[in-house]
């Protein structure tokens, strides 16, 4: 209907003007009316005028329309009044269009806010990008998992880690990676999961990322649980007996000697010595077994922890007046640098004092070593960008942890100490995990740190 009416007004508008061509070349030829002949001029040039006028107004309008479309600018609007019909229906259809267009956009973006919002609600990190490593989209666990703000290209955590990147480029359809990285000093172990689709002929990658540094741990903790469970039930079933068996005979021994004493009967004193000696070494050693024991017990019995508002300054300080006499005589210099006053985590006392207590005495034990002056120094602060969690440094001036220790030292029994028994820093490890925190060590040459992370209690203003 709309183009119908435009080509009956443009062939109206040709033969208007191919009527008055003839006309004037009829008057200059047949007439010598001049003026009538300049008017019939004027009015061809005029019609020449309005006729390429209305073709490129059209033609100009519907490049405009299509513009419009091709960037998506449903916004433009054609007026429709004041004008003759052809227009009007025209720019009433260009008009159709755009409103038919508009709403297609506003529920392509509405089903995408719907996709990001359950994709935030999601409890692993996701991220989607295409062949070029363009981010189509990503979700704020991925975002606090990496510790990033946001990231339009996957080449961006090249300084957080190359082999993360290798590992999202190569990465194949419903394969599954690990990668580890270390992410504001946290060790992280991703676990990387891959699935490829076509959309609109590209193709695009969706990967999903799993911290189970955590998990592992937890896992790695409950099977030495099992073991030693499964170890003490064993040991003290047959180390008992032994104890007292050893205590019996040697008893009876005592009785049979005093005996044959009061008999008048001689006794070979050498036999009798090697004997109590031999019982008497059976009867310490298998109480001292026994009490080894016992001691790994306390990994199995450690109290749930009685989580509350603790406020860390005076934890500190407490802390500090427990160990300060102590180190004194060591010639150990403790500093402790406290948060504001009012700072608080959410923490069991006792239990978070004894994790400091112990990792204070390993530091002063290691900077004895070899240390002209050693110290001991305990921080604690709030991260930046992370106001709701509080971290604790305890940092010695020590020689350092060798590497072929360091993935060993939180595993039970393990020590490097003579008189270690190896359950301290695993013990303090299981404290930590049922604080919901962490503690994690970094070591160099001269210096270690152990760093309890901790979930700290934010009031709202």
């Amino acid at each position: 209907m709309v183009y119908s009416g435009f080509r009956v007004k443009l062939l109206l508008r040709l033969f208007m003007l191919i009527a008055v061509v003839l006309l004037l070349m009829l008057v200059l030829f047949r007439t010598d009316w001049y003026m009538t002949g300049i008017v019939l001029f004027l009015l061809v040039l005029f019609q020449l005028y309005d006729l390429i006028h209305f073709v490129e107004r059209t033609n100009r309008d519907i490049s405009s329309f299509l513009q419009a479309i091709r960037y998506s600018d449903f916004t433009q609007r054609f007026a429709t009044s004041g004008l003759n019909s052809s227009y009007r229906e025209l720019y009433q259809s260009f008009n159709d269009i755009s409103e038919a267009f508009q709403q297609v956009k506003t529920e392509r973006q509405a089903h995408y806010h719907y996709l990001q919002a359950i994709v935030e609600q999601v409890g692993v990190g996701i991220l989607t990008f295409d062949e070029e490593g363009e981010v189509q989209l990503v979700n704020h666990v991925t975002k606090e998992l990496l510790h990033i703000p946001h990231m339009r290209h996957i080449d961006t955590l090249e300084r957080l880690s190359p082999e993360l990147v290798q590992a999202l480029y190569t990465i194949g359809h419903e394969e599954k990676r690990l990668v580890t990285l270390q992410v504001n000093e946290e060790q992280l172990l991703l676990n990387l999961s891959a699935t490829e689709l076509q959309m609109q002929g590209q193709l695009l990658k969706i990967v999903t990322l799993q911290n189970i540094q955590s998990e592992l741990e937890e896992q790695e903790l409950q099977t030495w649980q099992k073991v030693i469970r499964v170890l003490t039930h064993e040991i003290m079933n047959s180390v008992t007996p032994v104890v007292s068996l050893a205590s019996t005979v040697n008893n009876l021994l005592e009785q049979e000697v005093m005996a044959k004493h009061a008999a008048g009967e001689s006794i070979d004193e050498e036999v009798l010595e090697d004997m109590q000696s031999g019982l008497r070494t059976i009867e310490k050693r298998s109480a001292g077994m026994l009490h080894f024991v016992k001691n790994y017990r306390r990994l199995m019995r450690l109290p749930a922890s009685e989580l509350k508002p603790v406020r860390v300054a005076e934890l500190l300080r407490n802390v500090h007046t427990l160990l300060q006499h102590q180190l004194e005589d060591q010639h150990v210099s403790l500093k402790m640098y406290l948060p504001d006053e009012k700072t608080e985590v959410l923490a069991d006392a006792e239990q978070l004092e004894q994790v400091l207590i112990n990792l204070i005495k390993n530091g002063v034990e290691a900077c004895l070593q070899q240390s002209d002056k050693p110290c001991v120094e305990v921080v604690a602060f709030v991260p930046e960008g992370e106001r709701d969690k509080l971290r604790i440094d305890v940092t010695d001036n020590g020689p350092g942890i060798p590497d072929d220790v360091l993935d060993k030292i939180f595993i039970p029994f393990y020590t490097t100490k003579k008189q270690g028994s190896g359950i301290g820093l695993s013990l303090s490890r299981q404290i930590m995990r049922q604080h919901g925190g962490s503690i994690r060590v970094h070591t160099q040459p001269g210096e270690t740190i152990f760093s309890l992370g901790l979930r700290r209690v934010v009031v709202s203003c």
